[in-house]
């Protein structure tokens, strides 16, 4: 924590680095959902690997900051699916035991609900994981629910989508 002497007050101030996009694309024809906050890596995959670009699915931080974690991606090439999790256990089994390779750590997620962020719901279709801060598109999607896999701000800063 920083703190500053101005005009006699004392002030303190925590800045968290600036949020990034998390882009979400999907391949229909690998039935896979992609997330990315590499604007480069969105649009190589939707120009060249058969991705559609469906928007931005939340904010996330590029640094780890206090209450943030490590949101890992990890991909599965035989079953074509992009994993993510903030738990380094189950990154761990997903390549050993699931044969997903480990790809690095994709950004920084709240593990907690903090002010103004919303959850990031897991759903898994069986051969897809699916990500989304919306409830009823979770709700709507056909995949099951496998819980909240962190914490993201809105996209456009305002009130968790519905």
């Amino acid at each position: 924590m920083n703190r500053f002497l101005v005009l006699g007050l004392m002030v303190s101030s925590t800045a968290l680095a600036a949020p990034v996009d998390l882009y979400r694309l999907y391949s229909g024809g690998a039935s896979d959902h992609f997330y990315t906050t590499n604007m480069d890596e969105a649009f190589y995959a939707a120009s060249h690997l058969g991705y559609v670009y469906e928007g931005v699915a939340g904010k996330c931080l590029s640094t780890q900051e206090p209450g943030t974690t490590p949101l890992y991606r990890l991909y599965q090439g035989g079953v074509g699916d992009h994993f993510y999790t903030t738990s380094w256990q189950e990154r761990d089994m997903a390549v050993v035991r699931l044969g997903y390779g480990y790809e690095g750590i994709e950004c920084y997620v709240f593990a907690g609900q903090s002010s103004g962020t919303c959850p990031l719901y897991r759903l898994w279709s069986g051969s897809d994981h699916f990500y989304t801060l919306s409830w009823g598109e979770a709700l709507n999607s056909g995949y099951s629910y496998e819980g909240v896999a962190g914490y993201l701000y809105a996209p456009a800063f305002g009130a968790c989508p519905g």
